[in-house]
């Protein structure tokens, strides 16, 4: 039966398309969003979405709002659009226009040293400590690399992920290079609590949620399970369908990531956007400050467009700018706890997008399908089988994947034995911004205890070990010092390079 729907929504997924695009015919909003509901269906069947919600604005209006599937599957309860998605980092945006409000206050200098602002603000290189201002830490380029783990399942609160910031190493120059990084938005929420006497979510509340009648939208996790509407998030595990949990820690670093939004909400953050800070008449932030956050400050690296109807990505702040099939567009996407987001706006076309979901499985594929299909359809252009390209990109990376498992695996010395009693790798290893590491022998091995998480590693060869779960991608390595002991643990995270965790 479910093949039988597929098959019938995607032969009238074309039927519709191609009539709509008949020499000729103008295609009504009718037309439009009956191909839109049937696309939506057929996608979420093929690249297993539970759930989705959208929205669209047009011409300085609401133009579409809906929600598709299951926010529960465990509990069947459909979604609405009034369920609320964590948006992850679709909040940089906000946090962007807070800052941009208490520049509109003269509170703020988007080109002053931020250590002007903090005297505490402290990072390991002393230039960048000095020097990197509001316009930098919102961009992306202060040398930083991610270290997520430093909040990533952590108990951590914003201030103390704040002040151990001068212990995690850059990994360029200042201005070198386009690094993302959420840690950066922490300092920028920090800097909105500095400046106004608030906390960044009370600010935000005030001068935003409140006067964009974003009434449902809340900023933390125990206000959105307050709410009976909220999407539960899912992965796949063993080939079922499994809750992917609320465990991040990212309200701790709310200013990179922690709205929580919904498809009607998101409306008038997309309208405000298009409105040059307008919204129902009163301005909410200067069309001065809102050009700031939209304008390109550093080349997204790396620079490449796959396609030739995309451009290069610039990032501004809090958004990314780039041209889709000519066509100037400033979006930005989020990923929490398996949900994925993606925010459009096509400022000289007066159109805006709002996609969300409850699941990692597609990654941003699904996302991006969607909103490209609702982009070539209100854009007026012709239809491109944006499915077909990200499909092929999905096997493709599957490809390349098992080709660096195999060389990978191919350096591994067989039978090379660890050079000490397993009992010896065994103790607590600390760093003073990541916290600590708890290592345990098992029957099977060690098993590591890493921000209230657990897990057990897999022997590689010699002294290197590898994570599983939630570390997979982190080696271990555990060097042996002059005396024959070992001292410490140098993990090697994804986007953060070598850390050291010394043993007590």
């Amino acid at each position: 039966m479910k093949r039988k729907l597929l098959i019938f929504a995607l032969l009238f997924v074309s039927i519709t398309s191609n009539f709509a695009q008949r020499r000729g015919y103008v295609p009504t909003q009718a037309d439009t969003l009956n191909s839109l509901n049937s696309f939506v269906l057929a996608m979420m069947a093929e690249w297993k979405i539970p759930a989705t919600s959208i929205t669209i604005v047009k011409d300085g209006k609401p133009y579409y709002s809906s929600a598709y599937g299951m926010k529960n599957t465990a509990k069947n309860l459909p979604a609405t659009v009034n369920t609320l998605f964590p948006i992850a980092s679709c909040t940089k945006s906000f946090t962007a226009t807070a800052l941009g409000i208490l520049a509109d206050e003269g509170k703020l200098d988007w080109n002053k040293p931020i250590k002007e602002y903090m005297p505490d603000f402290q990072l390991f290189d002393e230039v960048a400590t000095n020097t990197i201002t509001a316009r930098d830490i919102l961009s992306h380029r202060t040398g930083l690399p991610r270290h997520d783990f430093v909040w990533l399942f952590n108990n951590n609160e914003r201030e103390s992920i704040f002040k151990n910031m001068k212990y995690l190493k850059s990994s360029k120059t200042l201005y070198a290079q386009y690094q993302y990084n959420n840690l950066m938005y922490n300092v920028a929420g920090v800097l909105v609590e500095r400046l106004s006497g608030k906390t960044w979510e009370s600010f935000v509340r005030e001068k935003i949620l409140i006067p964009l009648e974003m009434k449902s939208t809340v900023l933390t996790y125990p206000e959105m399970f307050g709410n009976p509407d909220y999407a539960t998030s899912y992965k796949i595990e063993k080939e079922q369908l499994v809750e992917a949990g609320f465990g991040s820690n990212v309200d701790a670093i709310g200013s990179a990531g922690s709205v929580k939004s919904n498809a009607l909400d998101m409306t008038n953050w997309l309208l405000m956007q298009l409105q040059n800070g307008k919204f129902n008449g009163k301005q909410i932030i200067s069309e001065k400050n809102l050009k700031e956050n939209h304008t390109p400050v550093q080349v997204v690296y790396p620079t490449e467009a796959k396609y030739p109807e995309l451009g290069f990505s610039s990032y501004g702040m809090g958004w990314n700018m780039n041209v889709y099939r000519g066509n100037q567009r400033r979006q930005h996407n989020g990923s929490i706890e398996g949900f994925r987001s993606q925010m459009t706006v096509f400022p000289n076309n007066n159109l805006g997008i709002f996609v969300t979901t409850n699941t990692a499985m597609a990654d941003y594929n699904f996302v991006n399908i969607i909103t490209n299909y609702i982009s070539d359809n209100l854009l007026n252009m012709s239809q491109i089988d944006w499915n077909s390209r990200y499909q092929k990109e999905v096997n493709d990376a599957k490809f390349e994947e098992e080709k660096k498992k195999k060389e990978h695996d191919a350096n591994r010395k067989m039978g090379a034995m660890m050079s000490h009693p397993i009992d010896y790798y065994a103790g607590v290893y600390e760093h003073p911004a990541y916290g600590a590491l708890q290592i345990f022998k098992t029957d099977r091995g060690l098993r590591v205890v890493y921000h209230s998480k657990q897990t057990e590693l897999t022997h590689f060869h010699y002294d290197f070990f590898e994570g599983n779960d939630f570390l997979e991608g982190v080696t271990f390595n555990f060097p042996t010092n002059a005396k024959g002991d070992i001292d410490k643990i140098v993990a090697t995270f994804p986007n953060a390079g070598e850390v050291e965790f010394r043993k007590k």
